[in-house]
């Protein structure tokens, strides 16, 4: 594979897709600087400003290493309009991925995730580490899943949607597209859109997002 380029520096999950980088012996050419604040990358590569971003730079495939949906989805239009190319995924060399798992690209699988047969995940997805995803899963574009998440076989999660750490998705559960399961919960029952839900079982505690709209609108989704 080519050098790749990490477009965005300001999430503390960038020393994560670093690890995955090495142990897969791909070298970071470059990571880019593209907010004020501080940057969180230690890889060997150099720190570039968005302005300084050359045309070499943006032939590479890029990842834009961001936990949260919404950011990474605003840093991979940021990319995309300065011509960077997202072409492949990044699936850390440790995580057990059946054979016909599909992973979308700019997607990122962190160390010791395992995926059953047939799990999809689309383009720009985050799996981080030690998430299990059962068999027949399908994970919309932009989505996060949390360490230490079970998802449960058949279960659907949403465009954008984000389930927190040590949170478990019983089998043939729908997540609403941005929708926010709390970190531990316990999801025996569909998620509404644009909702919030915690607890064991878990439940909606807030319908309207806030800011969310204005978010969305902001980023042109």
């Amino acid at each position: 594979m080519k050098p790749v380029v990490l477009f965005g520096v300001g999430s503390p999950i960038i020393v994560e897709y670093t690890e995955t980088c090495r142990r897969l012996g791909y070298p970071i050419a470059a990571a880019v600087k593209n907010r004020t604040g501080p940057a969180y990358y230690d890889g060997e590569g150099a720190v570039v400003d968005v302005r300084d971003f050359t045309s070499a730079l943006r032939a590479l495939p890029c990842f834009c290493p961001m936990f949260t949906p919404l950011n990474r989805f605003i840093a991979n239009k940021e990319a995309a309009a300065l011509g960077c190319t997202f072409s492949d995924a990044l699936i850390d060399p440790t995580a057990i991925v059946a054979s016909s798992v599909t992973v979308g690209a700019g997607s990122f699988v962190n160390a010791g995730s395992i995926f059953g047969a047939h799990a999809s995940l689309a383009e720009h997805v985050v799996v981080n580490r030690g998430a299990a995803i059962g068999h027949h899963v399908d994970i919309a574009a932009f989505a996060s899943i949390g360490p230490g998440v079970v998802v449960g076989g058949q279960a659907t999660i949403g465009r954008g949607a984000m389930i927190g750490a040590g949170a478990v998705v019983l089998p043939q559960v729908r997540i609403g597209a941005h929708a926010v399961v709390g970190a531990g919960s316990v999801v025996v029952s569909d998620v509404p859109a644009r909702s919030k839900v915690f607890g064991n079982p878990a439940h909606v505690v807030a319908t309207e997002l806030p800011g969310l709209d204005e978010l969305l609108r902001t980023a042109g989704r």
